[in-house]
């Protein structure tokens, strides 16, 4: 394999899963030894399309006139709704729009069994589909004391702290958060992550419990140091109410902190209750399980070194040998 366009759409916008997963493509393949361009050359062999827009599908069409090969990895399906304003009411004609998307491609790439699952009801030929996770950078979350320090201070963070990385949006848990961090007054709660503009995210609920949040949670919006930002918890809470994998749990497993997460049919078969991670459903489980978390010495040992060990699976050299295996194939197919 001499090279692979991870084709960045220049509409894609924001800081959110699909731009993290198009990096671990970038560099999963890279230490493989591949070379990676963004943009369409005659040298390409194989496309990839992450963004699921117009001008995405137009590079895919016009890289197997060429003859190369193209891959579409699914990132998007029954999370729209939530992910937007509006969002409820343009879901069916969206989906419709991403099962012609995904249908296109010679390849899919599901990140998880629940998403090939998912696009298969779309009308997706299951035959097309491989499930290979999105991968973690270990490099990038490796703990720092100085970023730490640095970032307590910064916000402030005096108690045992529970953070969650990821987007400001009502899927993602947004009220549970607020409502736990009432509950535990005990701990400090901080959310890092970028918050849309309300004019493509507005909703009601979720402006109000952040409007009305306690003093001990916080929601510091887009940051640049995600290595500092880890480093500062003490344990990961993620509440969200959909995902389609969630890179951040290999993020926050590969960094050592202990996880506490809903049960969602995403993470079945990698994460596993009591063994890397705890599981709930309600917001009471949430405040029981953050507590164990925190103060049960031998399960946050536990559950620390069986999330590294989860984290260490997902490493992007695996996953890029995993793609490999994927165009050669296809290619011995054709």
């Amino acid at each position: 394999m001499k090279t692979v366009c991870v084709y960045e759409d220049p509409t894609m916008y924001g800081v959110h899963g699909i731009t993290a997963a198009v990096k671990h493509q970038k560099k999963a393949l890279a230490e493989n030894g591949v070379e990676v361009v963004d943009k369409l050359s005659s040298s390409c062999e194989v496309i990839h399309i992450n963004w699921p827009g117009p001008i995405s599908f137009m590079k895919l069409k016009q890289a197997q006139r060429r003859g190369n090969m193209g891959v579409v990895f699914a990132h998007s399906g029954k999370d729209i709704e939530g992910g937007f304003t509006l969002s409820e009411h343009l879901q069916k004609p969206f989906i419709k729009w991403l099962s012609a998307l995904y249908s296109s491609g010679d390849r899919i790439i599901a990140p998880s069994e629940y998403t090939r699952d998912m696009i298969s009801d779309f009308g997706v030929d299951e035959g097309k589909v491989r499930v290979v996770s999105n991968g973690v950078d270990l490099s990038k979350i490796e703990y720092s004391e100085e970023g730490r320090e640095r970032y307590r201070r910064k916000y402030d963070l005096t108690k045992p702290t529970v953070i969650v990385v990821g987007q400001v949006i009502p899927r993602k848990g947004i009220e549970t958060f607020v409502d736990t961090a009432r509950k535990l007054p005990e701990y400090n709660f901080i959310w890092y992550g970028h918050r849309m503009n309300r004019l493509f995210m507005f909703d009601r609920d979720m402006d109000q419990a952040i409007n009305n949040a306690p003093d001990n949670c916080q929601f510091t919006g887009y940051v640049e140091d995600i290595g500092a930002a880890f480093s500062s918890g003490d344990l990961f809470f993620f509440p969200s109410t959909e995902e389609n994998e969630g890179i951040v749990l290999l993020e926050a497993a590969g960094r050592g902190l202990p996880i506490v997460t809903r049960d969602l049919p995403a993470y079945r078969g990698w994460l596993n209750h009591g063994s890397n991670c705890l599981k709930g459903e309600s917001d009471e489980e949430f405040v029981d399980l953050i507590k164990r978390g925190m103060e049960d010495e031998d399960l946050r040992e536990r559950l620390i070194a069986n999330g590294r060990v989860t984290a260490e699976e997902h490493k992007l050299k695996n996953i890029g040998k995993k793609y490999l295996d994927i165009y050669d194939s296809f290619q011995a197919e054709g």
